[in-house]
């Protein structure tokens, strides 16, 4: 993961991050295909447009040009574009453009479901699928994650981090109910606690 990224989430001391999910590279396929065409098809043609003087230079360059920038775009988008894993919370962030970005955080306590769909012979040939985390008490509003490798994976990654986070957050307060007892076994005395409890 690079560092810009770990500068946009903001890890807090005793948070980890488990993983870094990207959309594949076959999410990409067609803006990259096309700017890989616009790149080749004014090599293709650098000679009538080079004898149409500084008018076909400069279509030739421009092309390129704008080429260039649409493979630019796709790195943008694919770099900083993921959904982090850590041990306290989930973290979608996607960049929609040169300008345009989006981040949400989503707290283990408010997920109700997370599942994964792959559909037709392509994605199934390349382990690809989308993954939907839907929210507590809003079965209508949720994240959709689409092309990922191996989503089932991914799912129940975010699952078993789910159970851990609950598992850690329990014994927090077992530890705080066990202190808070013996508060007031301090106080009552332990006759008079030991006679509390037994009622």
């Amino acid at each position: 993961m690079s560092n810009k990224l770990i500068k946009k989430i903001n890890i807090a001391d005793n948070e980890v991050i488990i993983d870094v999910i990207r959309k594949s590279l076959w999410h990409y396929f067609r803006p990259l295909f096309m700017a890989i065409s616009m790149i080749l098809l004014p090599f293709f043609l650098i000679y009538p447009l080079f004898l149409q003087g500084t008018w076909g230079v400069i279509l030739f360059f421009s092309v390129v040009i704008i080429a260039l920038l649409l493979i630019y775009r796709v790195y943008l988008i694919y770099s900083n574009t993921a959904l982090v894993i850590t041990n306290k919370r989930l973290i979608d962030m996607e960049r929609l453009g040169f300008l345009n970005s989006s981040s949400s955080i989503v707290l283990y306590g408010k997920i109700q479901d997370v599942n994964h769909q792959t559909n037709g012979l392509l994605k199934t040939i390349f382990s690809l699928g989308h993954i939907y985390i839907y929210f507590i008490n809003d079965k209508n509003s949720f994240i959709e994650l689409k092309s990922i490798k191996y989503p089932a994976l991914v799912v129940s990654k975010i699952i078993n981090q789910r159970e851990n986070y609950f598992e850690a957050k329990g014994e927090i307060a077992g530890k705080e109910a066990i202190k808070i007892l013996s508060r007031i076994k301090k106080r009552l005395g332990e006759d008079k606690f030991n006679r509390l409890i037994s009622n």
